[in-house]
């Protein structure tokens, strides 16, 4: 049986898959659909026919992909290629992989504060910490991915 409202989650999320945080940019284009999906309604058309009919005249996802990268700025260019990289990780493993990243950017930070007063080079924090930082993320990513 047809779930309009799962079809238009899934077709709206999908034009925004490549995007940091899309939860606004996902609200604001399901509703554009449902306005689409209430006119064909109102023509005469069941919940599948108006679907289909909104998504035509919206334009398909790929289509609405490609205007969406056009529009996205440098930061959000990099955090699509990182989003990429990164692969998908559950909800419940994001807070976790958070907490870590919290940590690390404590003890970085601590670190900086500490060698500043004892004038030992900055240099230290790039080449030791970030490593260690990044080596301890792969091995979480790689544990939560397993679960």
């Amino acid at each position: 049986m047809f779930d309009l409202n799962r079809e238009v989650e899934t077709w709206s999320a999908a034009v925004y898959a490549e995007r940091c945080q899309p939860a606004a940019s996902v609200a604001e284009l399901s509703d554009h659909l449902y306005c689409e999906i209430d006119l064909a309604r109102a023509a005469g058309l069941s919940d599948e026919e108006a679907f289909r009919a909104a998504v035509a005249r919206l334009g398909s996802v790929s289509e609405l992909s490609a205007e969406n990268a056009k529009n996205r700025s440098a930061v959000g260019a990099a955090c699509a290629v990182a989003a990429k990289l990164e692969g998908p990780v559950s909800r419940q493993h994001r807070g976790l992989l958070l907490a870590h990243a919290l940590l690390w950017a404590t003890l970085m930070i601590a670190s900086a504060a500490v060698l500043k007063k004892t004038e030992i080079a900055g240099w230290m924090l790039v080449a030791i910490l970030i490593p260690l930082w990044w080596a301890s993320e792969q091995l979480l990513r790689r544990a939560v991915v397993t679960r």
